[in-house]
């Protein structure tokens, strides 16, 4: 795809003009599909020091001929994110992307592809717990993917919430409506998206679930973040998970498995797109991100980028060493 000893840079500005919920929806889905048919290798590394921290996802991607990693940097309340990518045959730099929107992107539209697939050409009315980033790039591709009529959100800030309604019942064209408490959201929707910080105590139990038929969790990462009670797992007819990582690193699951869920019955996406969508039951849709998302997702807007010449080409920095 690239010129012998060139690399495309893709800048944040180009990443927002090509980033479109196709785009990303058709990533998600080549990733997914990707990882059930298990040609893919991933690693990481985290390291943490007193002024500054470092993250770095590393994988290959043998059907896409594809080596790369995702690296992101803190520094006090700056992030900075970077995906490099390689062909995987020939260690030949392709470019490097703005990774800002990376992460948010590709999690919606992996969540996306699972509500698709749930709803199978039913419309829809969408619930968020969440109003930031996460909740905006949620209902973006749900609603792009999908017939959302309406939504509703709840946050507990009143001004993050209201502003998240008018916003983005401007920018979708369809209503948005903000909502007093959680329990009104939960009242008046199909399927529920939770994007919340998670940092605190679960704040959804199964008691609280009404006749909702799908929940998307995406806040609850690690083994200290929280949205879900373990009682939702046990409650379900079924778990979807994007990565089998999901079941022992999210606080969710932990205490779905220690209360006697059985992390095995989770299905992973990509077989679950291949499968007719149950129609009855509660159906949960859990991540927690992997790098073949972010590294397809990459080289998906590397190709965008191409074809409607944005980015820049420059020279690699890299010099080719042949080791005996």
């Amino acid at each position: 795809m690239s010129d012998y000893g060139s690399m495309l840079l893709v800048n944040g500005e180009d990443v927002d003009r090509l980033a479109t919920v196709p785009v990303a929806l058709a990533a998600a889905e080549e990733a997914a599909l990707l990882l059930a048919r298990g040609n893919i290798v991933t690693g990481r590394v985290q390291v943490n020091g007193p002024v500054a921290w470092m993250r770095v996802l590393a994988g290959m991607v043998t059907d896409l001929d594809l080596l790369g990693y995702k690296e992101f940097h803190r520094v006090g309340r700056d992030v900075r994110y970077h995906v490099h990518l390689y062909r995987e045959s020939t260690g030949e730099i392709l470019g490097v992307v703005d990774g800002r929107r990376i992460t948010s992107l590709r999690t919606a539209a992996t969540a996306a592809i699972a509500v698709r697939h749930w709803a199978n050409d039913r419309p829809i009315r969408v619930g968020l717990i969440g109003s930031g980033e996460e909740a905006r790039e949620g209902l973006r591709a749900i609603a792009g993917a999908t017939q959302v009529p309406r939504a509703t959100v709840f946050s507990p800030t009143p001004a993050n919430r209201d502003a998240f309604a008018e916003e983005m019942s401007a920018e979708l064209e369809m209503e948005v409506v903000a909502k007093a408490n959680q329990a009104e959201v939960l009242d008046e929707c199909d399927m529920l998206y939770v994007a919340t910080s998670s940092h605190n105590h679960p704040f959804l139990s199964a008691s609280d679930l009404g006749n909702i038929g799908m929940i998307a969790a995406i806040g609850s990462t690690q083994p200290v973040h929280r949205e879900l009670t373990g009682d939702v797992f046990l409650a379900a007819a079924q778990t979807i998970v994007d990565t089998p990582d999901a079941t022992h690193e999210s606080g969710d699951c932990i205490e779905a498995s220690a209360q006697g869920w059985d992390a095995k019955s989770a299905i992973l996406l990509g077989s679950y797109l291949s499968e007719k969508p149950m129609n009855s039951g509660l159906t949960i849709f859990k991540s927690v991100g992997s790098v073949e998302q972010d590294l397809v997702l990459a080289y998906y807007l590397i190709e965008a980028a191409r074809s409607n010449q944005a980015g820049a080409v420059v020279p690699d920095v890299a010099s080719l060493r042949v080791m005996r």
